[in-house]
């Protein structure tokens, strides 16, 4: 029995080392592969001028695909046919479709935001409740990488971006600021919208004399101790947020510079003299 035991180790050990050899060369290699195909498809891709987003999908499912042969080019080194484990997994189906429910909503999520093209590589989106908000940097199988203005990165499940209500503040080149300004009861309301103007006409990036693209300044709320002067003008949508720092900016100069005051929560206090009120006692 000794006897046996040693010849099958003799006949099984070569083949178990070659086994062993070729597992760890497939690990290695296959990875440095998978890079150098990923590579050359993102050069050939770039070089058509595709879609960025479409290029990083794609590459995405490409590393996908690789990984999921080398599972199957090892399990088949290790002895394990690759009928069976289709078989094993077939068998398992209904499990392993509940655990990728989600997984496979947002492969095919991703697929359409690509073919509908609801977002793009550099668009500035937001969701309605603000919780998703930034610059869309990426998107794979699975997620969409959204760079936020203050830095932080956003990983989105492909999903929320296809069902969800998405603003797409890059679609148009052209946004409209929409601002307030609060001016004094004091203030003649037309010397406020005659300054207002002053404003719009010192600022070169507002667009000016497009009647698709109105200019609106007009009193739209009177408060309890103040007047609400809404303030609308068109910019290209890479000059939103500059214009209206600068536009802020101006309009506290101009109103300093015409006298106009700017109200402000006032606390008058009273005191009665101790010595009044004594005397009269």
């Amino acid at each position: 029995m000794l006897e046996n035991l040693l010849v099958n180790l003799e006949h099984y050990l070569p083949m178990l080392a070659g086994k062993l050899v070729a597992f760890l060369v497939i690990c290695f290699i296959w990875p440095k592969l998978t890079k150098f195909l990923v590579k050359s498809f993102e050069k050939a891709m770039s070089l058509r001028n595709n879609d960025p987003l479409l290029i990083s999908f794609l590459k995405s499912l490409i590393k996908t695909i690789m990984y999921i042969i080398l599972a199957f080019i090892l399990v088949g080194i290790l002895g394990v046919r690759a009928t069976s484990l289709v078989t094993i997994l077939g068998t398992a189906g209904v499990a392993v479709g509940l655990a990728l429910q989600g997984s496979l909503s947002n492969l095919a999520s991703g697929i359409l935001i690509l073919f509908f093209k609801q977002v793009s590589k550099g668009d500035f989106v937001s969701s309605l409740d603000k919780n998703i908000e930034g610059t869309v940097q990426s998107i794979h199988i699975l997620y969409t990488i959204i760079q936020q203005p203050n830095g932080p990165v956003i990983i989105v499940p492909n999903s929320q971006i296809a069902n969800a209500s998405i603003i797409n503040y890059s679609k148009n080149p052209f946004r409209r600021l929409d601002l307030v300004y609060s001016a004094s009861y004091d203030d003649p309301v037309n010397k406020v919208i005659s300054v207002l103007h002053q404003v719009i006409e010192n600022e070169p990036r507002i667009i000016k004399n497009n009647p698709s693209m109105p200019i609106t300044i007009s009193l739209t709320k009177q408060n309890a101790s103040s007047l609400d002067y809404m303030f609308r003008a068109w910019v290209r949508k890479e000059d939103y947020v500059d214009t209206m720092l600068d536009c802020n900016i101006n309009v506290k100069k101009f109103f300093d510079k015409n006298g106009i005051e700017i109200p402000y929560n006032k606390l008058d206090l009273y005191m009665k003299n101790n010595l009044d009120i004594d005397n009269k006692q």
